[in-house]
């Protein structure tokens, strides 16, 4: 026996194989491993599509089906009631015209007729009081003489008021629902006039009782939802007048009723939702059809992938009739394999191109540069920590404040944003002549954290923040700005979700670019505009009751460009002054809480005989306001007009105000019936706090105004200002006689004492723990406050700039003397380096 035979491969049969035998048998293995292999890797993709489609297909034919359900039997509801409700008011509308249209009524009202008195209108009323239905009370009211009336059982007050001038002016108003001891009226409004006259004669005002209209609300079916029947006045948070029924199952609808205020919610309960839910019959017919199909699919790829993998493998490798047949001689098997097309090659002898080089990180292995070289280290000393604030940061151009930290401070406040699930972030900037290039560089940084930049331009402040509200795809915001600081600061508010960045969220975000926890991408950067959209919005919200001319005074800073504008807009006569844009402030420093600065303005105020003027400060987020007398009238008495007006529509509301703000705020809220809240000065920690107590309006002695009815809630003068002259229209007074109601003591404005940025909060702390001032009492929340039996002092470090503020307020000017020689006595034992000036005024 041949040895070599004893070492060739056998059959099942015990038959030896040749080799073309034995490659034949290796090839069927190789094949059927391919096949295996391929089928399992498309067996998986088919698996994995089959369980995306199968989920996706699930959530459009099952869920989303429910949702839609759902979201039709909801609608169906509002509609439901809230077309009951309106055919209601459009029988009773027809009933008030047609009363409003009898001449017995307009004629009691012609003024020249002298038979025409208030006992014959008295017995009118009384007549068409029988012969209304549901209707409670029916006034004659004779143009011009409405006035309040608060206690009577049908009282007038603001609101009834209010509609009663809009009858005389011939505006539209709509029939408002009013609740008087727990019980709901609707009170309707009609102007009566003769039919050659163009102006009314009067007001006819019918009081009707609002419980067929509850009744007609209430729905048989009330275990399918929660139905709210709400009052909704634009710019005000809604009034619900009803609710019935439980609801927490899907997303509420809202319908309005037409012909009043009214508005009618639905939110569907869990019985609701087992009548929406969509049966799985044709999702489950679907999945199975594309489960057979992609099988089917799937063994069919296989059988030609097999073959494209093994054409390609004998592409690659010659065969040995290739070789004979360029060889051209006849060669055994033994010679074939020592050809060298069949020895193997070495991995190593591969070309590498410069492209894989990259790729697999060979450059650096032969000692060249890595493109991804380590980041650049950023020390503490290059992000000053002095300018990160308590409620922004601010410093000096050039040394603090330059635009490579403006980049930084981009990525810090992009990334944070894309933490909190914000997409895109609103950029605007101050009229400073370093605002654009530290903008430019925000911009950058921002759009490098691959968040979205909205850039809205040089506007205000208020504007800003208005656009976090008003548009769609953000609710975050940085302006560029030094407010109300001179011209060689600039600085960045920043708001994230509607909330401004405060204490150490602020820290937080220089922590952030110390450590570089930046977000990489690449953002896109859209322009927009904001101005006329926030002239419109306050338009729609402010109606001035009169004329009113009125000095501007924007000290050649961004709010030139808007508040004339809106101002002319609501009506007034407006006299601009220093309201073309200069970011070198040439008139004065846009700061208008230092007397100095109102000079300029109370003159041209008297010049012009003007009504009133205000100032506002450099990126329009505060105010203060001069009078015709010469008076500045000082934020705290400001905040006493507008607690008084918001206080009169909503009894019991919180107004908060800072620690600088008068005492007689305090007992002026109270007295109207608002709970008086006094809290730490700076617009961030003042609209948190706002947020926390759900307080209508609140303020700082600093000038900042936070309106929270009708309006956001955020700090803004030209708003502010909007709703003074609302105000004071509605008054038939001046408005020196309009403040003089309200008490004032002495006081000093505010008194800044030069200090190095890193010490001021240290010696108010120090100041605190060894400081003697006697029986007074103390408060702490922000800085040092002492309150004493006829006045009261404080002193607090500044979060806008180097120094301490104080201010004080006393009963008389000896007790004002007194509470200053003993602050100034307290702070020379801590610091005897201070210098003061401490001169009190009226």
């Amino acid at each position: 026996m041949n040895p070599k035979d004893s070492s060739k491969p056998k059959t099942e049969t015990g038959a030896h194989l040749s080799r073309s035998e034995q490659r034949a048998l290796d090839a069927a293995k190789r094949k059927a491993a391919v096949q295996q292999k391929i089928l399992l890797i498309l067996l998986g993709i088919a698996l994995i599509i089959n369980a995306v489609v199968g989920y996706v297909l699930y959530q459009k034919l099952v869920i989303e089906q429910t949702q839609e359900n759902l979201r039709s039997l909801t609608q169906e509801k509002v509609d439901e009631r809230s077309k009951t409700l309106s055919h209601y008011f459009q029988q009773q509308t027809q009933l008030i015209d047609k009363l409003a249209a009898e001449p017995e009524l307009i004629a009691s009202l012609d003024a020249t007729n002298p038979d025409n008195t208030a006992e014959k209108r008295d017995l009118l009323e009384k007549k068409w009081l029988r012969e209304t239905p549901s209707a409670l009370k029916v006034r004659l009211i004779p143009l011009g003489s409405a006035q309040l009336d608060r206690e009577a059982e049908f009282p007038i007050r603001y609101a009834e008021l209010d509609l009663i001038q809009r009858a005389e002016k011939r505006q539209p108003a709509l029939p408002e629902l009013v609740a008087i001891n727990e019980r709901w009226m609707t009170n309707w409004i009609r102007p009566l006039a003769a039919e050659d006259k163009s102006a009314p004669l009067g007001t006819l005002m019918v009081t009707i009782d609002a419980a067929e209209l509850i009744n007609l609300f209430t729905p048989a079916d009330q275990h399918l939802g929660e139905f709210v029947l709400v009052q909704q006045f634009t710019g005000s948070p809604p009034q619900i007048v009803k609710k019935l029924g439980t609801g927490t199952a899907g997303n509420s609808l809202q319908g309005n009723v037409e012909g009043s205020h009214l508005a009618v919610k639905f939110t569907p309960s869990d019985q609701l939702l087992s009548l929406a839910e969509e049966l799985p019959a044709l999702w489950l017919s679907i999945v199975s059809v594309i489960v057979a199909g992609s099988l089917a699919l799937v063994w069919f790829l296989s059988k030609i992938l097999v073959r494209m993998e093994l054409g390609e493998k004998n592409a690659a490798t010659p065969s040995i009739a290739e070789v004979v047949k360029t060889s051209k001689e006849s060669v055994n098997a033994d010679d074939a394999m020592t050809n060298p097309l069949f020895q193997k090659q070495d991995i190593l002898d591969i070309a590498v191109i410069d492209e894989d080089e990259n790729i697999l990180g060979l450059q650096q292995a032969s000692g060249k540069k890595s493109s991804a070289s380590a980041r650049n280290k950023i020390s503490e000393e290059d992000v000053p920590a002095e300018i990160f604030r308590s409620y922004d940061i601010r410093g000096l151009v050039g040394s603090q404040v330059t635009p490579e930290l403006a980049q930084l401070i981009g990525q810090a406040v992009g990334s944070e944003a894309i933490d909190q699930g914000e997409q895109a972030i609103v950029v605007a900037r101050d009229g400073r002549t370093h605002s654009e290039a530290l903008t430019q560089a925000l911009i950058r940084g921002i759009l490098r954290s691959g968040c979205n930049v909205i850039n809205i331009g040089v506007v205000p402040t208020p504007l800003m923040y208005f656009s976090t509200f008003h548009f769609d795809d953000t609710s975050s915001g940085v302006m560029v700005t030094a407010s109300h600081n001179p011209k060689e600061y600039n600085g960045f508010k920043v708001v994230i979700n509607n909330r401004a960045l405060a204490d150490d969220a602020v820290i937080d975000l220089r922590s952030r670019i110390i450590g570089q926890r930046f977000h990489q991408g690449l953002g896109e950067e859209i322009p927009r505009t904001i101005i006329p959209d926030y002239i419109d919005r306050i338009f729609s919200d402010v109606a001035l009751a009169g004329n009113v001319s009125i000095v501007v005074d924007a000290g050649n800073a961004v709010t030139g460009i808007v508040a004339p504008q809106l101002f002319e807009e609501l009506g007034c006569d407006v006299i601009p002054l220093f309201c073309d844009l200069d970011g070198e402030f040439p008139n004065h420093d846009p700061d208008p809480t230092i007397e100095k600065n109102l000079q300029a303005l109370i003159a041209k105020v008297q010049e012009t005989n003007a009504d009133i003027g205000v100032a506002f400060d450099g990126d329009g987020d505060r105010l203060v306001v001069v009078t015709p007398k010469g008076d500045i009238i000082w934020p705290d008495r400001l905040l006493m007009l507008f607690a008084k007006d918001v206080l009169s529509r909503n009894p019991g509301a919180d107004v908060l105000f800072d620690v600088k703000c008068s005492r007689q705020l305090n007992q002026v809220i109270s007295s109207y019936g608002g709970r008086p809240i006094m809290w730490k000065t700076g617009h961030s920690p003042m609209k948190a706090k706002m947020e926390e107590t759900q307080a209508l309006i609140g303020g700082e002695y600093s000038g900042h105004i936070f309106i929270k009815d009708r309006w956001y809630g955020f700090d803004d003068g030209i708003y502010a200002m909007a709703r003074l002259l609302e105000i004071i229209t509605l008054r038939d007074q001046k408005i020196d006689a309009i403040f003089a109601a309200f008490p004032q003591l002495y006081s000093t404005p505010e008194i800044k004492i030069a200090i190095p940025e890193l010490d001021k909060f240290g010696l108010i702390k120090k100041l605190s723990e060894i400081g003697d001032f006697a029986n007074g009492t103390i408060t702490t929340i922000d800085g040092l406050r002492v309150d004493y039996t006829k006045g009261w002092g404080l002193v607090r470090a500044s979060n806008t700039s180097p120094a301490l503020t104080l201010r004080f307020e006393a009963e008389s000017h000896e007790s004002l003397e007194k509470i200053q020689q003993i602050f100034k006595r307290e702070l020379l034992k801590v610091d005897n380096r201070l210098t003061f000036n401490l001169n009190s005024q009226d």
